[in-house]
């Protein structure tokens, strides 16, 4: 099979998987360890670039899981307001997915700020993932502006972003697993094929 196929596939695949699960609870977690098992593979393939990306993208996802997930975002959002509390919701997550896409346009620069490696370089898939998280901040925006129609216009037919929320940030975090996947293995011919050259 091609690697372009295999990579297809498993995108595919992933996101099958994560929208049949369709509970964030469940999926958050499972791609937050896939985002820490990629980062560990670059730092066991000695990777720069993999490890910088997959962690970059694992704090994003952990802050954000950190704030959701134990409450702090409801501590502050007013449970009577829901124009304000969609507000508070969306504009949190946008914020955080804008630092990431801000944090991966100039990942060259901030990895090598961090590291002395001179393996850090710019990557066929560094041009790949700020895309995906510019597409889950339309996504944010898109639910400020629908959960906005529906509380202060009483628009309640809107709720097209609302009700596919978890499946478009599902496929999103797919490409993303896919990318990943699809870095690791092109890591491990490299260095397969450098051995051979060696012997």
């Amino acid at each position: 099979m091609k690697l372009s196929n295999l990579i297809l596939l498993s995108i595919a695949s992933l996101a099958l998987f994560y929208i049949q699960l369709w509970d964030d609870r469940l999926v958050t977690p499972q791609y937050l360890i896939f985002l820490l098992v990629c980062a560990c593979y670059g730092k066991f393939k000695k990777d720069i670039n993999i490890t910088h990306i997959a962690g970059f993208m694992f704090v994003a996802t952990g802050i954000s899981y950190v704030l959701f997930e134990n409450g702090i975002i409801n501590y502050v959002t007013p449970s009577g307001n829901p124009l304000l509390q969609g507000t508070i919701i969306y504009g949190t997550q946008l914020l955080l997915s804008l630092s990431t896409v801000f944090v991966l346009i100039f990942r060259v620069q901030i990895s090598k700020l961090i590291s002395k490696s001179s393996k850090v370089e710019l990557t066929n898939f560094d041009g790949v993932f700020h895309w995906i998280y510019m597409y889950m901040s339309l996504l944010y925006i898109l639910g400020m502006l629908e959960n906005i129609a529906w509380s202060y216009f009483d628009m309640k037919s809107w709720t097209l972003i609302y009700d596919n929320f978890e499946g478009l940030i599902y496929i999103a975090w797919a490409l993303c697993c896919g990318a990943l996947l699809t870095m690791m293995i092109l890591s491990g011919r490299e260095d397969g094929s450098e051995a051979s050259h060696a012997s």
